[in-house]
C-alpha cells in the first residue's frame, strides 16, 4: 500500500521519450523528482512539504497542491510549464526568483537566451497528449512535426525546401503517424519517407526516422 506521502503525488502520464526519478518514500520537507522529458502532475496539497520539480536546465517548478505540465526535454531548447489548476511558483536560475502562474498561464524559458516570457495559453491544447488526443490551434508544420515526434516516439527531420510557412488547426485522436503523414501531404506539397532504426555497436538500436520534404 502506498503512504499518505506517497499519495500526496500522483504522476498522471509520460509522454514518450520522457525520464522521471522518483523516490519510493518521500523524507524530509520536500517531496522532489527529477525530469527529463514531459509530464503532467497533480500534487494534493500539502503547505508542510512542498513539491519540486528539477529540470537538467535548472530550472526548477515548486507547488504545494495543483495540477500541471511541465515539458523539458535536454535536447529542446526550451523548458515549458503550463499550469491547468491551482498555484505554481517557477524558479529561474538566472535571475535568482520565482515566478508564480495562475491557471491558464504557461512560462516558456529559453535555455540558450537564458530568457522566460509569461503568457495565457489553450490549457487543453497543451495537456491533451496524456488523453492520446493531440491538439492543433494555429500551430505551424514544425510544431506539428516536433509533437508527433513525441507521441509517437520517433525523430522527425524537416526538409523545407520551399521556405514557406504553414499553419494548421485540427484535434487528432486515434489516427496512426502514416495517417497524419497523408492528411499534411495533401495540403502542402510534400513528400515522406521513413528510414529503419539501425543497430549500434553496443546492441541497441536508433529512433526510427522519419524524413519529411516541403517543395
Amino acid at each position: 500500500l502506498l503512504s499518505r506521502r506517497q499519495r500526496q503525488m500522483c504522476i498522471r502520464d509520460r509522454n514518450s521519450g520522457s525520464k522521471l526519478r522518483c523516490p519510493n518514500i518521500f523524507k524530509g520537507e520536500r517531496r522532489e523528482v527529477d525530469l527529463q522529458g514531459e509530464a503532467f502532475f497533480e500534487v494534493q496539497s500539502d503547505e508542510k512539504h512542498p513539491f519540486y520539480v528539477n529540470t537538467p536546465s535548472g530550472v526548477q517548478v515548486y507547488v504545494y497542491g495543483t495540477r500541471f505540465n511541465v515539458c523539458a526535454y535536454d535536447n529542446e531548447d526550451y523548458v515549458e510549464t503550463v499550469l491547468e489548476s491551482g498555484r505554481v511558483n517557477i524558479f529561474i536560475p538566472k535571475y535568482e526568483t520565482s515566478v508564480v502562474l495562475k491557471p491558464g498561464e504557461h512560462l516558456l524559458y529559453d535555455k540558450k537566451a537564458l530568457q522566460f516570457v509569461k503568457s495565457e495559453v489553450d490549457v487543453s491544447e497543451k495537456v491533451a497528449w496524456k488523453d492520446g488526443k493531440l491538439i492543433f490551434r494555429n500551430s505551424s508544420l514544425e510544431e506539428v512535426l516536433k509533437r508527433l515526434s513525441r507521441h509517437f516516439n520517433v525523430d522527425i527531420a524537416l526538409n523545407n525546401r520551399s521556405g514557406k510557412q504553414y499553419r494548421y488547426r485540427a484535434t487528432l485522436r486515434d489516427e496512426t503517424l502514416s495517417q497524419i503523414l497523408d492528411y499534411l501531404s495533401k495540403s502542402v506539397s510534400m513528400k515522406w519517407n521513413v528510414e529503419d532504426p539501425v543497430q549500434l555497436s553496443d546492441g541497441t538500436f536508433t529512433k526510427r526516422k522519419v524524413i519529411v520534404d516541403l517543395y
